[in-house]
């Protein structure tokens, strides 16, 4: 009984499907734009964004110079905002700010233009092309409105984003680390301070261009091991300025101690090679 029920409810809804896709055929091919228009709100307001867009666009063209082309432009880029479609409702809703600049839906499409760039942006890892160019239009946004409500919003948006570039710069400087680039650590991890001075990682960069330094020296060649040693040593007494009670100085001072040991080292070997010669 219970396995008939169920047949009988699945074909039924069967059937409505398909004559749901039958009447909405039929509309595209033979209603009339004030029908199509018509419905096109109905599905949006249902909630049915994906035919409702295949209605905007033809609506799109068919009112484009009419008053009505505003609302439909602006239901078209919030459908896909809906249907969480960000890189073209961020199109659409930037495109809209620019055609309908004194429209009451101008500067609401100019934020979520960015704010969609915003959802779309990728972890930190990734490429971040999304992610400048969400910064570079909330920030034109809030020049653009800066008596709006959502400039408190827009700004940790930024913040937001902002951050993500700066643990990508800092995680690349890292990496240089990691594989023993040395040099290109140490450039790459003193410019991440110079760029970014309010960064969450100024304390840890600082201790890492000590250790990237003290590594450094000790797989140079013996010539110029000397003179990397004292990098390392300058670069601890920089760390020990800017933060004397900081969460790394016990092995910053190991580092130290290993730096000083090896130019003790090196004028061990070069005493001892004087008198050879």
């Amino acid at each position: 009984m219970f396995k008939k029920t169920t047949y009988i409810i699945i074909i039924s809804l069967v059937v409505v499907l398909l004559g749901s896709c039958n009447r909405f055929t039929k509309l595209q091919k033979k209603g009339t734009p004030e029908e199509k228009y018509n419905a096109s709100m109905v599905y949006y307001e249902k909630g049915d964004y994906y035919h409702a867009l295949q209605l905007f666009d033809e609506l799109i063209v068919l009112y484009r110079g009419t008053r009505k082309s505003e609302k439909i432009y602006y239901l078209y880029a919030m459908s896909y905002y809906k249907e969480r479609d960000y890189i073209l409702a961020s199109y659409h809703f930037k495109f809209f700010a620019k055609t309908f600049p004194r429209s009451p839906f101008a500067e609401e499409c100019m934020y979520l233009s960015a704010y969609c760039k915003y959802l779309d942006s990728p972890k930190y890892s990734l490429d971040q092309s999304s992610t400048e160019a969400a910064i570079r239009e909330m920030q034109q946004y809030i020049n653009t409105y800066p008596d709006s409500e959502k400039v408190e919003e827009a700004n940790k948006v930024m913040d937001e984003l902002r951050l993500k570039l700066i643990r990508k710069d800092f995680n690349s400087a890292k990496e240089y680390l990691k594989t023993e680039y040395y040099r290109a650590a140490i450039y790459s991890l003193n410019q991440h301070i110079k760029d970014f001075p309010s960064s969450p990682f100024l304390e840890e960069c600082t201790y890492l261009i000590i250790k990237a330094n003290n590594i450094y020296a000790k797989k140079s060649i013996f010539s110029r091991q000397e003179e990397r040693y004292n990098l390392a040593i300058a670069a601890f007494n920089d760390y020990q300025a800017k933060y004397p009670d900081g969460r790394y100085m016990k092995d910053a001072k190991k580092l130290l101690h290993s730096s000083n040991k090896g130019i003790v080292k090196v004028e061990r070997f070069r005493k001892r090679r004087h008198r050879v010669l």
